[in-house]
């Protein structure tokens, strides 16, 4: 999807009717986030002069771009070579591509002796720390992080503080730190949230997120769904939402931007002419859009104009998305240039021939010319098109409904994705979770350390990690397949069966339990293994042996500590919803929620557009972890929400079914 941003020469000074301050200064003077349009970590897979491609994308550097080694240490651009591990942070260049501002060397976990965990410090010595139960050794080679860019050191490590550590064993059984990263980094306003999510209830001068409540002040940048400045009025309850907020010594949080997001499956943008103009309701392309005072209207040079400017006929670029009730909403119409000749549009194929098709009543000419790109920007055939799917097309008019393609691109609809473990491989698809997804020539095969591999590499019991697709045939088509198993190693998650002091079961098999597993609670809290119980989640990294015998290096349950071990209900301290399980899901599927005492609980589902689907529970429960099984045998494929309500308290989950 296209991406225009538009910066206003004011922005709102206050939450009441008051536009002064330039929004660019004030941006800039706001440095609390580093924000970059790109940020990934994964194999060089090629290298240029001045750029390089890292998973797919064409990422260039220049005399402005920081190099790093794997100790932190500057080198040049000359120091990196093909299927190197890094870490890149680059800002898009507006033309597919992006333009570095730091490359970093990742020595990711190569070999057995390598280890990385999160948890917080227990202890803190001379030239050591103690994380999880294990004490990690450091060395004037350690590398130290702080989040967003921060100045981190080993003097500022202390009791309580949470850090990811990446460490070697040594040969006299010691762990020496490597990295250390803080996740909880004091020096940054004391504390960093930024969260996406409905707005579940709205007072004066805050909104409530779930079981956040972000407060907002006169500084507070309050932006719409194309950046544009907007008042805290304009926010309601259901709004999706992104914040950026920092935690006050009140310990309650301030936001800092809140910018309305659309609802990803109602999201609409395509170039047509218009058809009508009826009041304040537009129609393009045979879409009514209504519009509003906050409706962004430019003209073909991006200046501000107002609904009276547009005319019948006249092409145009509408953003906008699909209401609850079925209509459409235009947040952004721009004017496209009458006198050049270009014409962008967004379609599905309505007709497909071999020299032309046709979209959004467009009959677009073909040739040797023409590029057409897949999801991922990799050149395909001009035969890989389908009738029916979606498309960019970009070109020159040549009359009033026809044009010479020069760019076709598959918009896919929303990636997929899916966790588990290979059940079968066919000719040109795998099978898992009880899904079949199709490969293609451009489906990208990764092993677990972002290698590229191929699909001769995947085999039967593998656990893997798919991003795929829906196609208009209701198939499934896998973007990429990653191998999440190691030779020796692997992270897998589940609802734990029989579990014991020496061993833990779950859906994929055993783990045995020994004195140098690590166990910790969802706060990263270590405790002991007999708090385990069946029937909870739990996340279990494993090591396997040659004879395929697992055992646990460290488990964490998905619950806070239990105040008992006994035969009784185990006491949560919090509202908790879990992701469920599995997901997606055919037909059936388990919700798990904690509640901290006996209440009346609501647990509810909807359909993307807020219809409500079922009533799971509506009444007293008492205090503790609760799972609850999900038919949806009666519904369709697609995304549905669950909501569970007790008192004031409020969580909001998206699941998928596919069928």
């Amino acid at each position: 999807m296209k991406t225009h941003l538009t910066l206003s020469r004011f922005t709102l000074l206050n939450v009441s009717k008051v536009f002064l301050i330039p929004l660019v200064m004030l941006i800039s003077s706001i440095n609390l986030f580093a924000i970059h349009d790109l940020e990934v970590t994964g194999n060089i897979t090629e290298l240029g002069s001045d750029y390089l491609i890292v998973q797919g994308n064409t990422i260039y550097v220049d005399g402005s771009t920081e190099f790093r080694g794997p100790s932190n240490s500057t080198v040049t651009f000359s120091y990196f070579q093909l299927n190197d591990l890094v870490e890149v942070q680059a800002d898009n260049n507006g033309n597919g591509t992006f333009l570095a501002s730091r490359v970093k060397s990742e020595d990711g976990l190569n070999n057995e002796n390598e280890v990385e965990l999160t948890g917080y410090v227990t202890e803190v010595g001379t030239v050591s720390f103690v994380v999880n139960g294990s004490t990690f050794y450091v060395d004037a080679n350690t590398e130290y992080r702080g989040r967003n860019g921060n100045t981190f050191s080993f003097e500022q490590i202390a009791v309580g503080l949470l850090l990811e550590v990446k460490a070697e064993l040594q040969t006299n059984g010691d762990l020496l730190a490597t990295r250390v990263k803080t996740e909880d980094d004091h020096n940054q306003h004391n504390g960093e949230l930024e969260i996406t999510a409905l707005i579940d209830n709205k007072t004066a001068n805050s909104i409530v997120l779930g079981q956040y409540e972000f407060f907002v002040d006169a500084q507070t940048v309050i932006l719409n769904h194309d950046r544009m400045p907007i008042y805290f009025s304009d926010l309601n309850i259901g709004d999706r939402v992104e914040v950026k907020a920092y935690k006050q010594l009140d310990n309650s949080y301030l936001a800092v931007r809140i910018k309305l997001e659309d609802m990803p499956e109602n999201e609409i943008e395509f170039t047509a002419q218009i058809e009508s103009i009826l009041g304040s309701d537009v129609t393009i392309n045979g879409i009514t859009f209504v519009t509003d005072s906050n409706t962004v209207f430019l003209d073909d040079n991006r200046m501000p104009v107002t609904i009276s400017s547009l005319v019948v006929g006249m092409w145009v670029e509408v953003k906008g998305f699909k209401k609850q009730d079925g209509s459409y909403y235009a947040s952004r119409i721009q004017i496209e240039d009458f006198v050049r000749n270009e014409i962008e549009l967004k379609g599905n194929i309505t007709e497909l021939t071999e020299v032309s098709l046709v979209v959004g009543g467009i009959t677009f000419s073909v040739d040797s010319t023409t590029q057409v790109l897949d999801h991922l920007n990799n050149p395909i055939s001009y035969s890989s098109l389908l009738l029916g799917q979606f498309v960019e097309v970009k070109g020159t008019k040549t009359g009033t409904s026809t044009a010479k393609a020069l760019r076709i691109k598959i918009e896919g609809n929303e990636d997929i994705e899916i966790f588990g473990r290979v059940t079968a491989i066919n000719i040109n698809s795998i099978e898992l979770n009880g899904l079949v997804v199709f490969v293609n020539e451009n489906t990208v095969y990764l092993n677990h350390a972002n290698q590229t591999i191929g699909f001769s590499d995947l085999s039967v019991d593998q656990f893997v990690e798919v991003k795929m697709i829906r196609n208009v045939d209701s198939t499934l088509l896998a973007l990429r397949i990653k191998i999440e198993d190691g030779m020796n190693f692997s992270k897998v998650s589940g609802f734990s069966g029989i579990v014991n002091g020496s061993a833990i079961q779950l859906p994929t098999g055993n783990y045995v339990i020994n004195n140098q597993t690590i166990v910790i609670d969802n706060n990263y809290n270590v405790i002991n293994a007999s708090q385990l119980i069946s029937g909870q989640q739990v996340i279990v990294w494993a090591a396997v042996d040659a004879s395929s015998n697992k055992t646990a290096l460290q488990i964490q349950s998905k619950l806070s500590s239990p105040t008992s071990i006994e035969e009784s209900p185990v006491t949560v301290d919090m509202f908790v919803l879990e992701q469920n399980y599995p997901n997606p899901f055919n037909p059936s599927t388990t919700i798990s929620f904690s509640i901290q005492t006996d209440q009346f609980v609501t647990l509810k589902v909807f359909n993307a557009i807020g219809e409500e689907m079922a009533t799971l529970i509506n009444k007293n429960l008492t205090g503790g972890t609760h799972n609850i099984n999900f038919n949806a045998d009666g519904l369709s494929s697609g995304f549905y929400i669950y909501r569970l309500e007790s008192g004031n308290q409020v969580q909001v989950r998206k699941m998928m079914l596919l069928k």
